[in-house]
């Protein structure tokens, strides 16, 4: 990344654009599928998230804080908006309304959107000069495409709507199921037709002279064709999520290491002093350093953690929430293509169209208050940061205490919108059976297995309602089938150990209790029925020392819920439950 004059039609140069922005999903899927074989989804994603996702807010961060010439013109923007954003997370957070979680999971769509909508206009900038329309069709391919991945990925659609469910928004269940398949069918109806008029436009302009922007087109093709298989395909929403998040923070890095870099070039005084030392040359040690700073950034919920103490860490939540909301915002008016700062330092020779007519004059006009009374323009900032920030957490708020869903009203919706996915009735079937409605759970649990006759899960759920209908031989028989169809199910295990436990079976009801826990060594409620196990037995040592590692357990997942439990809404990621 040290090259200072890029050849034409690259950022960096082949090799580098190749592994920094046209490639990098693919080489993240294929890292990220490797790492899938040794570690679990969740563990993946979680470690993404803190080390990637939050660590690059830092670099957007630097820039804003660090170019001398940016920070001058949005001054008051710049100084007003992490104390107003704060005090407004704060307040939720301490309030315990988590439902700008919404608004940030929305906002991330958005910026991953408009991130990849840069570069294009980055690569169609340096190949020929570029044309209103082009832009224009650039903007529907990518909207079309990403929305149509959204869409058709009914996990991704559970997933989500889980989060808004638990975090106390049930407004959308005013949302018909069926509008949703209508807009599925729709969505793909108009991604197709968008494509199709795309291809044939580049066909016009090739005829007519126009060169082809591969660089464009390639990053396009690979980047939404990895989108569609880590959300659609892979059927893994996690660990889809991480491979996407990577590669994009992947992509973040680099091109703000470019930009900065480029900014020093022109002039040495429009950086700080430790912004020059980050970017005025590309030495190894100095990029190393770069990405030591983002990682250390991103581990700081790590830290957090460490202290345990609930005060600290429910703080670097409010921090990571904070830093989520400026790096979308910043991102949004910093790294716009058209204007000509952004233009001189990714594109050689480029000149920008400037600030719109109405912007500029917005600005002559907020500077012409100033000359007459200096606070102002921050007065001016922070009534427009309450309405684009207060209004919808305060609304999020309102909605989390006034209109919030029970668990079974939300999967009964998710089953109407997802009647195809077999989990979803599967969890419909577990709601059903903790409310005590068991003929609705075995019929739920049952439906699942008709759609997906190898879901494990349902059999072991199946089992426990006929078991507490009474069953228990039927209810062993769905254990034993669900051990059957996945032996890695720790879960199926001890639901056949406790059926054995009460038939009173304890040399079974021991033994399968002992394979849930070499399955999962860190299963607190198997290391507790074992010891109830070897209490009957008369074995009161080792009873004693398996209910003290059941307690340990308890009180390590109580830490563990808590440390899994924060970076995802403070981030908008649809995470899975912790």
């Amino acid at each position: 990344m040290s090259r200072t004059t890029p050849p034409s039609g690259w950022i960096i140069n082949q090799t580098g654009d190749l592994l920094f922005f046209i490639g990098t999903p693919l080489i993240c899927l294929g890292i990220l599928l490797f790492a899938s074989q040794t570690y679990s989804s969740a563990d993946i994603a979680l470690f993404v998230l803190a080390f990637f996702a939050v660590g690059h807010h830092l670099p957007g961060l630097m820039r804003a804080y660090g170019e001398r010439e940016l920070f001058a013109r949005y001054k008051a923007r710049f100084v007003v908006t992490p104390f107003l954003v704060a005090a407004l997370v704060g307040w939720s957070v301490f309030n315990g309304h988590l439902g700008f979680f919404i608004f940030l999971a929305l906002w991330d769509l958005w910026h991953f959107f408009m991130q990849h909508f840069g570069f294009m206009r980055i690569y169609e900038l340096k190949r020929r000069r570029p044309t209103r329309g082009s832009a224009r069709l650039d903007w529907l391919l990518s909207a079309a495409w990403l929305g149509y991945v959204v869409i058709a990925s009914p996990h991704y659609l559970i997933n989500f709507l889980e989060r808004c469910q638990r975090y106390g928004f049930g407004l959308y269940t005013w949302i018909s199921p069926e509008w949703v398949g209508w807009l599925r069918s729709g969505m793909l109806v108009v991604t197709v037709g968008i494509t199709v008029l795309y291809l044939l436009n580049i066909v016009r302009e090739q005829r007519q002279g126009v060169p082809i922007v591969w660089p464009k087109l390639a990053i396009t093709a690979i980047t939404f064709g990895t989108s569609y298989y880590a959300y659609v395909v892979l059927q893994d929403i996690l660990l889809g999520y991480a491979i996407i998040a990577m590669a994009h923070d992947i992509q973040y890095y680099a091109i703000v290491w470019i930009y900065n870099h480029g900014v020093l070039r022109r002039s040495e005084e429009l950086g700080g002093s430790f912004f020059r030392f980050l970017f005025r040359d590309g030495r190894f040690r100095i990029v190393l350093f770069y990405v030591v700073l983002i990682l250390a950034y991103g581990g700081i919920e790590v830290l957090a953690r460490a202290t345990q103490s609930f005060l600290v860490y429910d703080l670097v939540k409010v921090l990571i929430a904070t830093s989520a909301f400026l790096h979308y915002y910043y991102d949004g008016f910093m790294w716009k293509v058209r204007k000509k700062e952004i233009r001189q330092n990714l594109v050689e020779g480029a000149e920008g169209t400037g600030e719109a007519s109405w912007r500029a004059g917005g600005q002559a006009w907020l500077e012409a208050r100033q000359q007459h009374w200096a606070p102002f323009p921050y007065l001016f900032e922070t009534g427009k940061q309450l309405v684009y920030f207060g209004l919808p957490i305060l609304f999020l708020a309102w909605t989390d205490a006034s209109y919030s869903l029970s668990e079974l009203e939300s999967r009964e919706y998710l089953v109407r919108l997802t009647p195809s996915v077999a989990k979803s009735h599967d969890d419909l079937g577990v709601a059903y059976t903790r409310k005590g409605m068991l003929d609705q759970a075995l019929a739920a649990h049952q439906q699942a297995i008709a759609l997906d006759p190898g879901w494990a899960p349902a059999h072991t759920h199946l089992g426990i309602a006929l078991s507490l209908k009474g069953q228990r031989e039927q209810a062993i028989e769905q254990h034993l089938e669900a051990i059957r169809l996945d032996a890695g199910l720790a879960q199926a295990r001890y639901n056949l150990g406790v059926e054995y436990s009460q038939a009173g079976q304890l040399d079974q009801a021991r033994a399968a209790f002992e394979q849930a826990i070499g399955l999962d060594a860190g299963y607190g409620h198997a290391y507790h029925a074992l010891g109830q196990v070897c209490l009957q037995q008369g074995n009161r040592v080792e009873a004693a020392t398996y209910l003290a590692k059941a307690m340990e357990l308890e009180q390590a997942a109580k830490r563990r819920h808590l440390a899994q439990s924060a970076m995802p809404w403070a981030t908008g990621t649809p995470m899975g439950d912790s």
